[in-house]
């Protein structure tokens, strides 16, 4: 249901829906010819894209997020020293994860960030990294004190939205 879509996607990428009975035009102007349809609006630049999967919420939030722009750079032990030398005048903030992509939650508060932060992720399999900044479990969300020294002020609250943000802020606006 969009209802269920709507929640599972909150902080992550807007759902609406539109009655094309009563919102003819509108249904008309995007090509929708059947109901239920499902178009994709991008953030910037291409045309609109008709989803054509399978109707659950799981599918579609799928497609969805894998289409979301993300500023999030993948951080490894070759590239450490350039992540954390690059944009001095930012924070730079490490989800530690056990996925294999960019989850859709950083990405979109890695776009809401995008001037104040500097993102990076560090797989599971960077076990050095993961050692020296002392992290245990996945997913560690942490804003870099120290570079050299691998130090960190992990983030304890709950993995949402406005709870990361709360913690965030501080560090974006300082």
């Amino acid at each position: 249901s969009t209802k269920t879509l709507a929640e599972k996607t909150y902080g992550i990428f807007k759902v609406g829906s539109v009655n094309c009975k009563s919102e003819e035009e509108l249904c008309e102007e995007f090509s929708v010819r059947e109901s239920p349809s499902i178009v994709f609006f991008p953030e910037v630049g291409d045309e609109e894209e008709l989803y054509k999967g399978q109707k659950t919420w799981e599918k579609i939030f799928q497609f969805g997020s894998s289409r979301m722009q993300s500023f999030v750079r993948v951080v490894n032990n070759q590239n450490y020293g350039d992540f954390i030398t690059s944009n001095p005048t930012n924070h730079k903030v490490l989800l530690f994860t056990s996925k294999k992509v960019t989850p859709p939650l950083l990405k979109a508060i890695s776009k809401r960030y995008q001037a104040k932060l500097y993102f990076g992720e560090v797989r599971q399999s960077e076990t050095e990294i993961i050692q020296r900044f002392n992290v245990s479990k996945f997913p560690t969300l942490l804003v870099v004190a120290d570079g050299e020294t691998h130090a960190g002020v992990v983030y304890e609250g709950p993995m949402n939205r406005d709870s990361i943000e709360k913690f965030l802020n501080k560090y974006a606006y300082e």
